[in-house]
């Protein structure tokens, strides 16, 4: 193998060693199709390089969740900072967002939410919700 497949290879197991879905949830999934967990730990690595933060308070047995730290706020309604799950039930095909102090659930296939996640980082309490259409 080349110099150049190895560090590939070197950085990916470095990648896969500092997963940030702990051993615990990715151990519950496991009854789970190999081909989703495999997506579900690529998720994770690439929000989580976005600087989107695994919820181990919020995560179990029925959804994973993120949520993104510089939304954060004091808000009198909704969540205090925007946050995103992927539920079990639905094979983590969907992605729901709930933008910081708001209720609203808004559903996103993975591509989608990789179109729009610019506006969902971007997005404070009380400014405009984004477009999404």
């Amino acid at each position: 193998m080349s110099k150049r497949g190895d560090a590939k290879k070197a950085r990916r197991k470095k990648r896969q060693s500092a997963a940030r879905v702990p051993a615990v949830i990715m151990d519950q999934l496991a009854a789970i199709p190999d081909g989703i967990v495999a997506d579900l730990a690529e998720f994770d690595e690439r929000i989580t390089a976005r600087g989107w933060t695994f919820d181990e308070e919020e995560s179990n047995d029925d959804y994973a969740v993120w949520f993104f730290e510089p939304s954060g706020a004091e808000v009198a309604d909704g969540l205090p900072v925007t946050s995103l799950w992927l539920d079990a039930a639905e094979d983590g095909a969907i992605v729901r967002v709930v933008l910081v102090g708001t209720t609203a659930q808004h559903p996103f296939t993975h591509p989608q939410l990789f179109a729009h996640l610019d506006a969902i980082e971007a997005y404070r309490d009380g400014s405009p919700v984004p477009d999404f259409g």
